[in-house]
């Protein structure tokens, strides 16, 4: 079959999906904190703005009856591998909920549970836990070009990019801002301060 030689039309991007927001209360301690819960994904575009390259899903906690957020603390969490989701520090340590463990800190048999997390940080600062690109719910749009992505110049890029738009989005940009990582996320915290 014949070719006419005219290039495709480019597809349409895809419409963006709202967030999704649940209401939720943690005791810690004599305190009860009530807080809102918000899940969703933030598309990244090429430098063009013509392109969606990756969407970076993110889980966020902020409390509520905050009057002024630009008074509070907020914090960009991030886990390591390179190539690990948020899932560690998000249910493993400083979230709100955590996983129920053994004594001994090992996994129990399933059906695994959660439990209010007595030594979160939402008392503290609101949480941000994001899923660089390849973790989690985060993907390349291309496929092929999913692995551009892993080098420490494009990760610091990619995880910067989202915290942009998300204080932008939420209108965090007076808040004091922290990052928060473990393992290989210590190195992008570190990049990160430089690169933004």
């Amino acid at each position: 079959k014949e070719t006419t030689g005219t290039p495709e039309t480019p597809k349409p991007p895809e419409p963006e999906k709202p967030p999704v927001q649940t209401q939720h209360q943690v005791t810690m301690g004599d305190q009860t904190l009530h807080y809102t819960a918000t899940c969703g994904l933030i598309p990244l575009q090429d430098e063009d703005k013509a392109q969606t390259t990756a969407r970076l899903f993110f889980t966020a906690y902020t409390l509520d009856g905050v009057e002024d957020s630009a008074q509070r603390s907020l914090v960009f969490v991030f886990n390591g591998g390179p190539g690990s989701s948020s899932v560690w520090l998000h249910l493993g340590a400083i979230g709100p909920r955590r996983v129920v463990m053994q004594d001994e800190g090992w996994m129990p048999a399933p059906p695994f549970r959660l439990e209010d997390n007595l030594h979160g940080w939402l008392d503290l600062a609101d949480l941000v836990f994001i899923d660089p690109v390849g973790t989690g719910y985060s993907r390349a749009t291309d496929t092929e070009k999913k692995k551009e992505f892993w080098s420490l110049e494009n990760d610091l890029k990619s995880v910067g990019e989202f915290i942009r738009l998300y204080l932008t989005r939420y209108g965090r940009w007076h808040s004091p801002l922290f990052l928060a990582g473990e393992s290989y996320g210590t190195t992008r915290a570190a990049g990160l301060a430089g690169y933004l």
